[in-house]
């Protein structure tokens, strides 16, 4: 089946907006959540810096430029163990990962287990975008543009693979590999890191806006519609 951005709404009475569970477009250096949840966000090392926005709002975005700059807070609500979901978010990194590495737009889950969930960009025989599970990852190859914003989203079913989406376009379903299934268990969310553990800290460079997580997995339709137009609707 043909997969890409095909965003026109329906006129169907049905064809009503989804919320995200979790919804940080940082508009005036906002960390309040537009989405469901009620998540407050710290900076237990350091705060990011602002800038411009995807959309050249003054601010209206985060920056990262040092290593111990990140948002926290808990992750009840998200989805857990194998449960659906959709990561989003517009990112401008000055930088891509050192081969081997990666680097984290955000995760949540636990740190001390290792059951956690992550968006990220790496670098392994080559540049990826990633859907990180700890030893369960889904890589798709593809080089995101440093110093331009791209709109990054992977949706997840439930199974064993996950769809990447690049401004809206469909990159591919890689299998995830290793040793699963994928078991996220609670713990914390970090916007910027993955921190704990004793490893790398996988800090992110450059900007980000309008981060997402959607409790389902949405299809390229809706992805298309969230990229086009902000919003994803029910089909």
């Amino acid at each position: 089946m043909l997969k890409g951005p095909f965003c026109s709404r329906s006129g169907d009475a049905n064809s009503v907006p989804i919320q995200p569970l979790l919804q940080y477009d940082f508009t005036n250096g906002s960390v309040v959540n537009a989405g469901s949840l009620t998540i407050a966000l710290s900076t237990p090392e350091a705060t990011p810096s602002l800038t411009l926005g995807k959309d050249g709002d003054t601010n209206g975005a985060i920056n990262y430029t040092a290593n111990n700059q990140y948002y926290s807070s808990g992750d009840v609500g998200l989805p857990m163990g194998t449960n659906p979901r959709t990561f989003c978010a517009w990112i401008k990194p000055t930088s891509l990962p050192a081969n081997g590495s990666h680097r984290v737009v955000f995760r949540y889950g636990s740190i001390t287990t290792g059951n956690f969930a992550v968006l990220a960009i790496s670098t392994a025989t080559g540049n990826k975008i990633s859907f990180l599970g700890y030893g369960y990852d889904a890589l798709a190859d593809y080089t995101i543009l440093v110093n331009t914003w791209s709109h990054l989203c992977a949706s997840y079913s439930g199974g064993n693979a996950a769809d990447f989406y690049v401004n809206g376009n469909f990159i591919a379903s890689p299998s995830f590999v290793g040793s699963g299934p994928l078991n996220t268990i609670s713990g914390s969310l970090a916007i910027g890191t993955w921190t704990g553990g004793g490893g790398p800290a996988d800090y992110w460079q450059g900007a980000m806006d309008d981060i997402r997580i959607y409790g389902m997995a949405l299809s390229a339709k809706q992805i298309g519609q969230i990229y086009q137009m902000g919003v994803a609707y029910v089909e």
